[in-house]
C-alpha cells in the first residue's frame, strides 16, 4: 500500500505546477476518499485539488461561465484522481522510466522558475514546507496520466481523412455550436515579482513578442498560469467567459495576432488570438 502525502504549506513561489500542495484548514481530519489496487486518496488530497481548481478557474472566468465549470470539475474530481492513479499504476507495470519523466519535468519547473542550482531548489522546498518525495510524487501525478494516454490510446488509433468527412456529414446537426474562440496566454502574477523585478520580467516578454519569437515558446519560459502547461491554450471559449478586459483585447485581434500588455488587479497578460 501506498499512502501518498502531502504538505500543507503554500507554493506560490515556486510552480503553478505544484499548486496542489496548499494550505488546508486545520481542522481537516485525514480520510480515506478511495481505494485504488491498494493505493489511497485521501480526503486532504481532494480537498487540496478542490482548492486548486477554484483558484485556477476564478483567475480566467466569471460569472455564470464560471459557476458551470466550477460545478462541472467537482462532479469529476474524485474520477479524475482515480484515473491519474490508475494511469500512474499502469506506467510502473509498464516499466516506464518514472525516474527519466520526472528529472525532465524538475529540469523544466527550474528552468520556468530561474532555479539555477539543487541547493536553491532544496532551499525554496524547505521553505516551503515540502519534500523531495513530495515533489516528485507531485510532478508524476502532473506529467504521467498524458503519457500514458498517449501510449495506451492516442498511439494506436488510425481514422483516416475519409472516415472523418464521411461521419461530420452524417452527424453534421450535433456539431453546430455557438460561437466560440480560443487563445493562448502568458500570465505574469503582480506578487510573485516585487518592485522593478515585475517590470523587468514585463518588458522581456513584450521584447520577446517583438522580435518574433514563438508565442509558445515565451508562454514556456515566462508564464505563470496553469495554462502553461499547454503551451498557454485556453479555450473554446465563449463571449463573457474570460475577465472583460482580457476578452476586449483578445477579440478586437485578428486570428494569429498578440495583444500589448493587459493589466489586471492580479496579473498581466498578453494573448493570442
Amino acid at each position: 500500500m501506498r499512502v501518498r502525502t502531502k504538505s500543507s504549506a503554500g507554493l506560490a513561489t515556486l510552480s503553478v505546477a505544484l499548486v496542489w500542495v496548499t494550505a488546508l484548514p486545520a481542522a481537516v481530519v485525514e480520510e480515506i476518499a478511495a481505494w485504488v489496487n491498494g493505493d489511497i486518496i485521501t480526503r486532504s488530497e481532494l480537498l487540496q485539488r478542490e482548492q486548486t481548481m477554484v483558484s485556477q478557474l476564478s483567475s480566467r472566468l466569471v460569472g455564470d461561465e464560471l459557476d458551470k465549470q466550477l460545478e462541472r470539475a467537482r462532479a469529476t474530481l474524485l474520477t479524475d484522481m482515480i484515473r491519474e492513479e490508475i494511469l500512474l499504476q499502469r506506467a510502473e507495470v509498464l516499466g516506464l522510466e518514472l525516474d527519466k519523466v520526472f528529472q525532465q519535468s524538475l529540469d523544466q519547473l527550474k528552468e520556468q522558475q530561474g532555479i539555477k542550482t539543487n541547493q536553491e531548489l532544496d532551499d525554496l522546498l524547505k521553505q516551503e514546507g515540502i519534500s523531495r518525495d513530495e515533489l516528485r510524487d507531485t510532478l508524476l501525478h502532473v506529467n504521467v496520466p498524458d503519457i500514458m494516454v498517449n501510449l495506451e490510446v492516442r498511439d494506436k488509433v488510425v481514422v483516416t481523412d475519409e472516415e472523418i468527412e464521411e461521419y461530420y456529414k452524417k452527424h453534421a446537426d450535433e456539431f453546430k455550436t455557438q460561437e466560440e474562440f480560443m487563445v493562448r496566454e502568458i500570465v505574469i502574477v503582480k506578487e510573485k515579482h516585487p518592485g522593478p523585478e515585475l517590470e523587468e520580467v514585463g518588458t522581456k516578454v513584450t521584447e520577446a513578442i517583438a522580435s518574433g519569437t514563438p508565442f509558445e515558446e515565451i508562454v514556456k519560459k515566462y508564464s505563470e498560469a496553469p495554462s502553461m502547461l499547454n503551451e498557454g491554450l485556453i479555450g473554446p471559449l465563449h463571449r463573457g467567459d474570460l475577465l472583460e478586459e482580457i476578452e476586449t483585447a483578445a477579440l478586437a485581434l485578428q486570428p494569429g495576432q498578440v495583444s500589448g500588455k493587459i493589466s489586471t488587479l492580479h496579473a498581466w497578460h498578453w494573448v493570442k488570438l
